[in-house]
């Protein structure tokens, strides 16, 4: 019978997955043509998802691509960080040694955590998150490097199983590859991800992306379960065989496998129609001794060691190795790739005979397992050693001895920068804790230690609520009289939790800090409270007592002594409220002494963190080029350091914000990709948002500005947002609601806004938002025709009266200032109907102090405009001209548009040969404008005499009946002439066409 069933189970035809090989194909050939890619196999327990990974490896391999496969392992939640990738670079390194030792060079300690076979693990721990982006980094340019001569495949199976730390990893590589003949192929069991699944938001992530594609593989049909018993049995089945097996197996190939073997035994009839003995049916026909090795080996895990399971087994080398003989024979375990240990050959099969133990056994053998380990550490390798021990002893439920293991395995997990893993061991702690007798004794460490280690994993892992829960009975159990410091550093960290999770702004919390530490000596605990203070007051509103505070805390840290990177970081705070109280060179000075600080004490994370704070200062005072200065060096700091993911992405927010000023739109929203391939904090993505809503709207995509700004909406809608954020974010509602006519919408939104005084150096985003808002103010002035009285004049007056009001109370620190405020003046006249040649000359002669040459190109517009008014047409064209080639630069659309529009309604000629409607279109002269003389043109449309009777009634607001009485014609030909008007002057409504009458003075004024 043995020799029956030892027959191979897995057919040699490939059944049923050509379309899924093809699309793999598919992607394998844009790999090797130098695009990177992503595929992603999801598909229920047993479905084929390993063979069809295994045919595409046969394939690509014969192809000359370099094929590496590393699993996840399932080890709940201690499961060892990184797993899948070092095992996939073990694999690598087996066939690129030299040339894989050659892309580390240098780097081998840092990448030792996903690489540890390369180099020992490091003695100090991880930093931080900043040490855990720089080691991502690290990662993706080693595979960039490795693919660039060849082509990579590098595949992940089991991601339903996978730790935090490979999630992100995976998640930062997919994101963030840009070069390489790589391919990426990941497989996960569909049946397994529910809602609350940890991998769901990555998948939901990965499916926006346009490099990934995910195949779903369904269940074999009955036509293809024939083929697969046909590959199987050797032999044509029976109609009847192969409708009874898929009418049990539904089309699942495993299941298929696993009754096809059952039929060689003749045994199909005997089977319980329960999934659990069909898969446990192949394990009670093994001999004996083999089933006691099989229920050892699924209590080790997914993949248990040969001298970790010889030890616990219990038996002789002999005995052991006859008993996995048949095993892997029977094809109920499986050799692992590096031949060191087994596995079994479906994940299902190892949860049955798991679950399939009594609890006092399956309890019994976790016991020997833990044991076997702290005897012989080498039964495994090193970096696996925490994760299985803690593993082990907390299922045998010993809650003394899983204490300390759980506590190692989380420093070890801390130092791995799987923050992750870390934060969930460090739950599973304080649920072991209240299980022992004498907690401290035994750890060496108190409860309130334990909570307070638990507060920054949670947060780097986004678990906001859990950490502030950790910080709440931290509190709660800390006596701030017999240890005030320690009690407010906790105040001060429940502070950055509520205000980094935008629930309030965390003031309260950090006054209590400082109580607790008046009239204690000085201590770095203080300056770094003040410091916290200073800063978060600058971000909401910041007075001179906030540079007081910024002050006292710099003599603290400085009195103490040995703080270099307190100190820069309370100068750098310093310098941003000094510029934001109006005093701009003072604060930038405490800039260039913060700088100098960093690079004294060679504080890279520092220096990054004060230049991108500098380049933000700068942009506000319109200085946009030394703004892109100051971000390109930061980046360029955290691209060196790996910090790109933490500091790095508020460098690249500011660095595309003043790209945006300067007008280089497409280097910004390049830039802007990489924020979001990172996926960083959420206001750093908001700020992102705004931007790319700022460019669209520039570019005249409407539809992408509305998708980018309700992205922004969505981050924003927390409890609390800095003004920072909120303003900005309302200046971009009001240009949507604008640019679509709603003008209800724009008064709604400034009166909301208007409602209280705008916090000191926040000007230089209030005086967008009045700006905006005065343009759809004066946009509904042009579209309807001045309002002589009523409901609507009264509204707009009182707008515009409070913009006016709001406007005398912001400060105008700078040219960008000056150039808003001018600006807005003219905008507000507009609005009145009032606006003239000298408020345009104005505000062009303002800008042209700037470097924004959208701002600047948007006035030369208006101002040819009111030239045309005045009948000044070579200065019209000359302005029209600078317009029209700064928009075209740009790539500004809607300008671009308005100015060819204004041209050919106003018969003038740009650079660019822009002519008059029917005219010759003979180009102007390079580099100066030419007009057209006044008069009609000989050939181009022209109004009728009645056209222009027609019109100017339009323009007085009549309708088609009262134009028809007033003329003495019918309604239907007065309805005729309107339309030939709108027609002839490019306008959609009647509103538009009396606004071009007024502005072309194309009929009498009244």
């Amino acid at each position: 019978m043995l020799d029956l069933v030892s027959t191979a189970a897995v057919s040699p035809v490939f059944v049923g997955r050509l379309p899924e090989l093809s699309h793999l194909a598919d992607a394998l050939r844009a790999a090797d043509a130098g695009t990177p890619g992503v595929v992603l196999i999801a598909g229920e327990a047993g479905v084929g998802k390993t063979r069809l990974l295994q045919e595409f490896f046969d394939q690509a391999e014969g192809t000359g691509a370099v094929t590496a496969v590393g699993g996840c392992l399932e080890l709940g939640a201690e499961g060892l960080p990184f797993a899948p990738v070092s095992a996939a670079m073990r694999a690598l390194t087996d066939v690129l040694g030299p040339e894989l030792a050659e892309a580390v060079a240098g780097r081998e300690q840092d990448l030792a955590w996903v690489m540890p076979h390369l180099a020992p693990v490091p003695s100090g721990g991880a930093s931080g998150d900043y040490d855990r982006a720089r080691l991502f980094e690290l990662m993706l340019r080693v595979l960039e490097r490795l693919g660039e001569d060849r082509t990579l495949v590098v595949a992940f199976e089991d991601l339903h199983w996978a730790d935090a730390s490979t999630r992100e990893l995976l998640s930062f590589l997919i994101r963030s590859m840009r070069r390489g003949r790589i391919l990426i192929v990941g497989t996960y069991r569909a049946d397994a991800i529910d809602r609350r699944h940890p991998l769901r938001p990555l998948l939901v992530e990965l499916d926006r992306i346009r490099t990934v594609r995910r195949l779903d593989l369904g269940r074999l049909t009955r036509a293809q379960v024939g083929d697969q018993l046909r590959g199987i049995l050797g032999e044509e089945p029976s109609r009847r065989l192969v409708r009874q097996i898929f009418q049990k197996s539904e089309g699942n190939a495993f299941f298929v496998e696993e009754l096809a073997c059952s039929v060689r035994c003749g045994r199909l009839t005997e089977l319980s129609d329960t999934l659990r003995d069909l898969l446990l049916i192949r394990v009670e026909d093994l001999p004996d001794a083999t089933q006691s090795v099989v229920r050892v080996a699924a209590v080790g895990g997914s993949t248990v060691g040969h001298p970790l399971l010889a030890e616990v087994a219990g038996m002789d080398n002999t005995q052991l190795d006859d008993a996995l003989r048949s095993a892997v024979s029977m094809h109920v375990l499986v050799p692992t790739k590096d031949g060191e240990g087994y596995q079994f050959r479906h994940a299902l099969v190892r949860e049955a005979v798991r679950d399939d133990l009594l609890p006092g056994e399956r309890m019994r053998m976790y016991v020997r397992y833990a044991e076997g380990l702290e005897k012989r550490p080498d039964l495994v390798p090193c970096d696996e050693y925490s994760s299985r021990l803690a593993m082990y002893w907390y299922h045998a439920g010993r809650a003394t001895e899983a204490l300390p293991a759980v506590l190692a395995a989380a420093e070890t997990a801390r130092s791995r920068y799987a923050f992750g893993e870390q934060f969930r061991l460090l739950e599973r702690a304080l649920e072991l804790w209240e299980q022992v007798p004498e907690p401290e004794l035994l750890t060496g460490m108190t409860l309130l230690d334990l909570l307070t280690a638990a507060i920054a994993p949670a947060r780097f892992d986004t678990a906001y609520d859990r950490a502030l829960a950790f910080c709440r009975q931290a509190l709660d159990l800390v006596d701030p009289e017999q240890d005030p410091r320690r009690a407010a550093s906790l105040w001060a960290i429940r502070a950055g939790l509520l205000r980094n999770s935008n629930r309030a702004s965390g003031l309260v919390e950090l006054q209590k800090a400082e109580a607790l530490l008046v009239g204690l000596p000085p201590s770095i605990e203080h300056a770094r409270v003040l410091g916290q203070i200073a800063r978060d007051e600058m971000l909401d509103h910041p007075t001179e007592q906030s540079i007081a505070t910024a002050r006292e805390a710099l003599a603290i840290a400085k009195s103490v002594g040995r703080h270099p990177a307190d100190e820069a970081t309370i100068l750098k705070t310093l310098g941003c409220l000094v510029v934001s109280l109006g005093r701009p060179e003072e604060g930038l000075a405490y800039f260039e002494e913060a700088r100098a600080i960093a690079a004294r004490a060679s504080e890279p994370d520092i220096m990054c963190l004060v230049l991108s704070n500098l380049a933000s200062v700068l942009e506000g005072l319109g200085r946009h080029r030394e703004a892109v200065e100051a971000g390109r060096e930061s980046l360029a700091i955290a691209r060196e350091r790996g910090l790109v993911r933490g500091l790095g992405s508020f460098s690249i927010g500011n660095l595309a914000e003043a790209l945006v000023s300067l007008g280089e739109w497409t280097e910004a929203a390049a830039v802007l990709d990489e924020v979001f391939d990172y996926d960083p904090k959420p206001e750093t993505v908001g700020h992102a948002y705004r931007l790319v809503v700022e460019i669209a709207l520039a570019r005249g995509d409407i539809a992408a500005a509305n998708a980018a700004l309700e992205r922004a909406r969505e981050i924003a809608g927390s409890t609390y947002i800095e003004p920072q954020f909120l303003i900005p974010l309302r200046m971009l509602e009001v240009s949507v609601a604008r640019r679509v006519g709603r003008l209800a919408d724009v008064r709604e939104l400034i009166r909301l806004e208007l409602r209280g005084a705008f916090p000191a150096g926040h000007q230089r985003y209030v005086w967008p938002l009045l700006l905006e808002a005065a343009r759809a103010e004066g946009d509904a002035t042009e579209l309807a025709g001045y309002p002589r009285g009523g409901a609507e004049l009264k509204a707009r007056q009182e707008v515009l009266k409070r913009m006016r009001t709001a406007a005398l109370a912001l400060a105008q620190d700078c040219d960008l200032d000056t150039a808003h405020a001018v600006n807005l003046r003219a905008e507000l006249a507009r609005a009145e109907g009032e606006a003239t040649v000298e408020h345009w000359e104005e505000a062009v002669a303002a800008w042209e102090l700037t470097s924004k040459p959208y701002a600047l190109a948007r006035v030369r517009s208006r101002l040819a405009t009111a030239l045309i008014a005045a009948g000044d047409r070579p200065r019209a064209a000359e302005q029209l001209s600078l317009a029209h080639a700064a928009a075209v630069a740009l790539g500004a659309r809607p300008l671009t548009e308005e100015t060819e529009l204004l041209a050919r309604r106003a018969r003038l000629v740009i650079d660019g040969g822009t002519p008059a409607p029917g005219g010759s279109g003979a180009p102007a002269a390079a580099g100066r404008a030419e007009a057209v003389p006044t008069g009609e043109p000989q050939d181009g449309p022209a109004l009728t005499p009645r056209e222009r009777d027609v019109l100017r009634l339009v323009v007085d607001g009549r309708s088609n009946r009262q134009i028809a009485e007033e003329l003495f014609i019918s309604v239907k030909t007065a309805s005729v002439h309107v339309s030939n008007i709108l027609g002839k002057l490019e306008v959609s409504s009647r509103g538009e066409a009396a606004a071009l009458a007024h502005r072309l003075q194309l009929v009498d004024s009244a």
